[in-house]
């Protein structure tokens, strides 16, 4: 028996794919879409970081549920991506990396522990070490 499926490190995906002008759907459990001649197109949707939908883009509650399975960004733009109508938010909305914000930001030596090394961050090029 195979262990269960693991959503990929946002390293390691492609950035952004553009949709346009197509029908999103799940076949085998793979995003397909579907163009206005017919054309089909599978989308490694686990291998994705961001979908950007364009005007024209239909797509299915199964094809929404699959990408909020694997973690993929779905954003509805205006054409060419010029304007942001609305977007998911992957892994669902979590309070764990809120409150860990929150206790870097209350804590006084977590919080110049944080601001040391974003300057260094910013002043050198790299988190750790010495200049």
């Amino acid at each position: 028996m195979l262990p269960p499926l693991e959503p990929l490190p946002i390293k390691e995906r492609v950035s952004v794919v553009f949709i346009q002008r197509g029908e999103i759907d799940v076949i085998d459990s793979a995003f397909v879409v579907v163009d206005a001649t017919g054309v089909r197109t599978q989308i490694p949707v686990g291998g994705v970081a961001c979908i950007m939908l364009e005007p024209g883009t239909r797509l299915s509650h199964r094809a929404a549920a699959l990408a909020s399975r694997v973690g993929t960004l779905l954003v509805w733009v205006g054409e060419a991506g010029v304007r942001l109508y609305a977007a998911g938010q992957p892994g669902g909305a979590r309070a764990d990396r809120l409150l860990y914000q929150a206790k870097l930001a209350l804590d006084e030596s977590l919080r110049l522990k944080v601001v040391r090394k974003k300057v260094r961050a910013a002043f050198w090029g790299r988190t750790s070490g010495t200049p």
